[in-house]
Parts: structure tokens; sequence; C-alpha cells
């Protein structure tokens, strides 16, 4: 794909004679590898690291996105290792996600030890994207964990069931099918389970200071889990979210083979399984009823089986996701803490704190 070039004097008279009709942010986090650099600057006199990287990275973007004029109409420190810059293009079409994938593009990431996070927007006199209504995948996104693992920890199946996990998640099994393969193995797990993992399940990095954060904005907040219904709502609690979607597990009063209450490792055929669509149709949903335009979506995730979601909302982003994941999403994003998505979305009514 390629998108403009010519000086950027070229470009501003361009823009002078035709209607500017989108802006695109593009917003630099520095890597982990560049982030002991930035600490060790202490004089207020240094200009932070990235800001060094906007006149060749201007230049190569212009390159990609002729004939289409460009103009850089700001620059934004937004913390040490984060830096936003907004352009405005005379283009409606250009496709965030194939210029993410550019081979210059990624060039310029491992070049600088940076990552970029693409978003154009279709009101240009708008500063950042609206969000209304934000959806997240549960596990290895809002927790650390993914709790099918943790099941099997529990009758000594960790293996078995993790290796076909991990082969889901990237995308080599259908989703279903391996779910349903792994549920088979756990079958006999005490149902007292759920307890014990909610005192030891780890909430995210940042998680509660986003969605702390979404909910001041107003904002509609769901978890739409490919794991299961008891800790989706006790993560929905510990968050404040407004919906959580995920998988109902069958459960059996204890037998001979099991002396105690337990799940059968079976799925509920009285409610639907949580598969790729029923995310993507469960975010329409969620839009439809309050009214909210798909372009003013969020989602989360970092399994293939969130990549339907996240190429219907708005802004999607793959968060710490698996190899192809990240080559598939929309955007995508490895930094340490879920804050972070907040510099994506401007600063509300207060200033963003670097997280």
């Amino acid at each position: 794909m390629n998108l403009s070039n010519g000086d950027d004097l070229k470009s501003s008279q361009s823009l002078e004679s035709e209607p500017i009709q989108s802006k695109l942010l593009v917003t630099f986090f520095a890597s982990s590898t560049s982030q002991d650099r930035i600490n060790s600057i202490t004089s207020a006199e240094k200009a932070p690291p990235l800001n060094s990287c906007e006149p060749p990275f201007t230049k190569l973007l212009t390159s990609l996105v002729r004939p289409q004029p460009l103009v850089l109409c700001s620059t934004q420190n937004l913390a040490p290792r984060v830096l936003q810059l907004t352009y405005l293009i005379s283009s409606t079409t250009l496709d965030p996600a194939k210029l993410l994938r550019e081979a210059p593009i990624s060039s310029f990431e491992r070049t600088h030890a940076l990552e970029m996070v693409f978003d154009l927007l279709p009101n240009p006199t708008t500063s950042h994207r609206s969000i209304k209504l934000a959806i997240f995948d549960m596990d290895s996104t809002l927790i650390e964990e993914e709790v099918i693992d943790e099941l099997a920890g529990a009758i000594g199946v960790t293996d078995a069931v993790s290796a076909i996990t991990a082969r889901a998640m990237n995308g080599e099994l259908d989703f279903e099918q391996s779910l349903r393969e792994r549920l088979a193995l756990i079958g006999g797990v005490n149902t007292n389970i759920w307890e014990k993992l909610r005192e030891h399940i780890t909430i995210a990095a940042g998680a509660k200071e986003l969605c702390q954060e979404l909910r001041r904005r107003g904002v509609i907040l769901a978890v739409a889990s490919g794991g299961f219904v008891p800790m989706a709502n006790w993560l929905k609690d510990q968050l404040g979210l407004d919906y959580a979607f995920a998988n109902h597990l069958l459960t059996s009063p204890p037998t001979s083979a099991h002396p105690h209450p337990h799940l059968t490792g079976h799925l509920s055929p009285s409610h639907p399984v949580v598969t790729p669509t029923f995310k993507r149709e469960t975010l329409i949903s969620l839009a439809c009823t309050h009214s909210i335009p798909l372009s003013q979506t969020l989602a989360v995730g970092d399994g293939s089986n969130d990549l339907l979601m996240l190429g219907t909302a708005g802004l999607g982003i793959a968060w710490k996701a698996k190899p192809k994941v990240q080559r598939e999403a929309p955007q995508r994003l490895n930094g340490k803490s879920l804050a972070d998505l907040l510099y994506l979305l401007g600063p509300g009514d207060g200033d963003q704190k670097d997280a």
C-alpha cells in the first residue's frame, strides 16, 4: 500500500485547496528496551527521546500515503514514554490496520524501539475517538491467568490442557472444539474451585484504573469471555463492569467416582457457547441496545477468538496478544499496564497520568 510523499510544504499547499476529511492519530509507546534510556533523563531541559522520532516518521508516513496530502498539526508528549502525533489527511479510505503492517513501519518500530497505534478519526474537528462502549476479553487480558488452565491444575492435567489452550489462542484449533476437548479433561473438579481461584487470580496491571476512568466518563463496560460464568461475574463485581458474558459449565452432585459436588466437563446446552462470533455479536448487540455507533466502541483481547470482535469495534486493540493475533488485529499494544489505553482516548476531563 502506498499512501504520500513530497515535501511538507507541498502537502500543506495541497491541503489548502482540498477539503480536510480525516484526522490520523499516531501514538508512540517506548518499548521496554528503551525505557531505561528514558528513565535516565533527569534534566528538564532535555526533550523526551521520542520527540526525535517525529521528523523521520513524518517523512516516512508522507511517502506511504502518497498521493493523499498529509500535514502534521500537533505533537504531544503525553508522558516521557508516550508521544502522540496528529495529522490531517484528505482521505477517508486510509486503513490504519494495513498501515501498521507496512514493512517500513515495522522497520521504524524496531529501529527506534517503540510501538505505534494508528487511529483514523472520520471527524477532523475532534481530538480523539469518543468511546461509549468498551468490551474486553477476560483471560490473559483483564486477568493474568487462563482460568481453564487453573481448573486443570486442580486435578493434575495442566500440561495437557495448557497445550490445547495455547494452540487454540494462537488460532491453530477451532475454538469451540478445543474448548470441549479441554473441558473433557477437567471433569471431576470440585465446585469449590471457584472460591479458591478468587483468592489468587491476579487482576491485570492497570485494569482497575482503566475501568474506573472509563466508568467516570460514562462508558458502558462489558467482559465477553471464552472462560466461565463464576469468574466473569466475580470480575464484573471487582471492576464495576455493566455486563459479563461467559460459558456455563454443568455441575453434578457427589457420585461414587467423585464424592463431592463437581464439574462434569460439559457445557450447558441451555446457554450459548462464547465463540468468536458470539463475541462480535455481543459487541454489536450492546451497541444497538445503547444506541452507540460502532465507531464509538473499543474492544480489547489477546486471543484468536477475539479477532472478529477487534475487527468490528471502532478501535480494536490486541493486548499482549498471541503471535497470530499480533499479526492480524487492527492494532496491537504490548505494554505493562492496561491504563496505557487511556492515552489513545484523550485526557477526558482531567489530565492523564503516566501509568
